[in-house]
């Protein structure tokens, strides 16, 4: 396996420790996961693009209409997935140690 470092800023270094603790998870599991879904989703898009030029280039309009529909609905449903992904995750834990104290 091999290893890169990286220079955060301080705010993303601790928005990434928060989110690994709230997961329990390491930075580095965490950074790796959202890596490989920033790179499935650039591949993605690409592919996209790619069929789009080509019906663009055949001048199959059908075609241009099906992938841009695809190119904004997947967009479309990546900004949704982004707005619930920001969205702060409940404490669950907290209610759970309450319990057992009793």
């Amino acid at each position: 396996m091999a290893t890169l470092n990286l220079r955060l800023d301080d705010e993303l270094e601790r928005r990434l420790a928060r989110e690994a603790n709230l997961e329990h998870q390491t930075r580095s599991e965490l950074a790796r996961a959202a890596l490989e879904t920033y790179l499935a989703q650039r591949e993605r898009r690409r592919f996209q693009a790619e069929i789009l030029r080509a019906a663009r280039a055949r001048g199959d309009r059908e075609a241009v209409a099906t992938a841009e529909e695809a190119l904004y609905t997947d967009n479309e449903a990546l900004e949704l997935s982004e707005n619930i992904a920001a969205e702060p995750k409940a404490r669950y834990g907290a209610r759970e140690s309450r319990r057992k104290k009793r």
